[in-house]
């Protein structure tokens, strides 16, 4: 456990010193010795964590948002999990930025839709329960997957600056929209359903669609 723990240590320490870093430079700038010398531990021990700044930049992702991402009870909690996700991308937009020049679209795509594909499905799911209707396995995943893909590549067009918006204000009106989507699929092809029947716990509290 110590171990563990100072392992844990060492790795935010490097990442602090990586995102202070790209906050003053390029990410294609930094090197492993500027990270080392920020924090103050040798290069051994940074390549002993990471095999490259790029695995050190995706351990950042990874533990301060997909992380937690998982942590929430996605099921009555989506609503702050996406709050979470959009605080994320706010604060840390220089980060973000610099790993849109460092990975790709594609890259950290794959970040968005990571943090988002467990909020969109579980979405899904409550208003399935609120509606008492469930939609076939193959559209269910379908439905999951555009929508998150719709949100991921929104994202990337605002950090990327080809198109603005301000996150306090567009946050509510996407919701509002993923929601109705979900709404109007399950009414069209959605089929009557009981949870008890099913052998399905309806005790969570679902709002009102």
């Amino acid at each position: 456990m110590k171990y563990q723990a100072a392992s844990m240590k060492t790795k935010r320490a490097l990442a602090d010193s990586l995102k202070k870093l790209m906050r003053a430079k390029p990410f294609s700038k930094i090197t492993v010795t500027e990270i080392v010398n920020e924090c103050g531990v040798n290069r051994k021990t940074f390549y002993y964590h990471f095999e490259d700044i790029y695995a050190l930049l995706r351990w950042i992702f990874e533990e301060e948002a997909v992380g937690i991402i998982k942590r929430f009870d996605l099921i009555n909690d989506y609503e702050e999990a996406m709050d979470f996700v959009s605080n994320y991308i706010d604060e840390n937009r220089d980060l973000l930025r610099n790993a849109y020049d460092a990975f790709g679209s594609v890259e950290l795509g794959r970040f968005f839709r990571m943090s988002f594909i467990g909020i969109t499905a579980s979405l899904i799911e409550s208003v399935e329960q609120s509606m008492r209707r469930r939609l076939p396995d193959n559209v269910r995943e379908y439905l999951c997957e555009f929508l998150t893909e719709a949100a991921a590549g929104m994202l990337l067009s605002n950090i990327s600056g080809h198109m603005s918006f301000d996150r306090i204000n567009i946050v509510k009106p996407v919701r509002s929209i993923v929601r109705a989507s979900i709404v109007g699929v399950l009414t069209e092809q959605g089929i009557p359903y009981d949870p008890e029947a099913d052998g399905q716990s309806h005790t969570q509290s679902v709002k009102n669609v």
